[in-house]
């Protein structure tokens, strides 16, 4: 096992989130302390994932590895999450008559940086979480190891949806009803939303994976 890199998460996170409620307090901005919130959710995605692997080694009853598994699927659209964050820039001034005149307002691009830390973060730490389960999930050959991916970033995607339009939580599942009629509503949208954050997961993947292509 190897602790410093299962520490260095840890730590990161906790100066992610002081960092977070400093600046928040510092610029009277609630939006920057709750993305602090949002990396406390992405980090538990990778608990889960350590959980399952310490679980595993220790012989746990597939019962019980079934049920970590279930919560990792339903907190992982926590990871990818946090790049919607990107929206709340609406409110925030970078030019007053673009393309010609920018604004130099310092504070706005505070915010920007710990909106794309937080969301390189939170990205980062839900691909870390998959490297640390392939080795003892994803033991199948190629192409099996792509439906499972696909399958667990398409349903990351519906659940950032449902996350970012239809306000739920990942512990409100069970209100299924109202979830399914909410994606229905919108089904149109939420197809092509879907599908962007369906590329946007695989982009991730490739990218925090450090590998060239997935390891049979």
């Amino acid at each position: 096992m190897n602790v410093r890199r299962i520490n260095i998460y840890y730590i990161l996170t906790t100066i992610y989130i002081i960092a977070s409620i400093v600046l928040g307090v510092i610029l009277n901005n609630g939006l920057v302390i709750f993305l602090g919130w949002n990396i406390l959710l992405a980090t538990i995605v990778y608990l889960l994932s350590e959980a399952y692997v310490y679980l595993y080694k220790k012989k746990t009853k597939k019962l019980y590895l079934a049920f970590v598994l279930i919560i990792y699927v339903l907190f992982f659209p926590n990871t990818l999450y946090v790049l919607t964050d990107y929206i709340h820039l609406e409110n925030y001034n970078f030019f007053t008559n673009y393309p010609n005149v920018y604004e130099m307002i310092i504070k706005d691009w505070v915010v920007f940086m710990q909106i794309t830390i937080g969301a390189l973060y939170a990205a980062k730490l839900g691909i870390a979480s998959i490297k640390k389960l392939e080795t003892y999930i994803l033991k199948y050959k190629i192409q099996y190891k792509i439906l499972v991916l696909s399958s667990l970033f398409l349903l990351s995607s519906l659940g950032i949806f449902i996350g970012r339009f239809l306000r739920f939580n990942s512990w409100q599942i069970l209100d299924i009803f109202s979830i399914i009629s909410g994606v229905f509503t919108h089904l149109g949208f939420a197809l092509l939303f879907i599908l962007i954050f369906f590329i946007l997961h695989w982009v991730s993947y490739f990218v925090f994976s450090h590998e060239d292509k997935i390891s049979l």
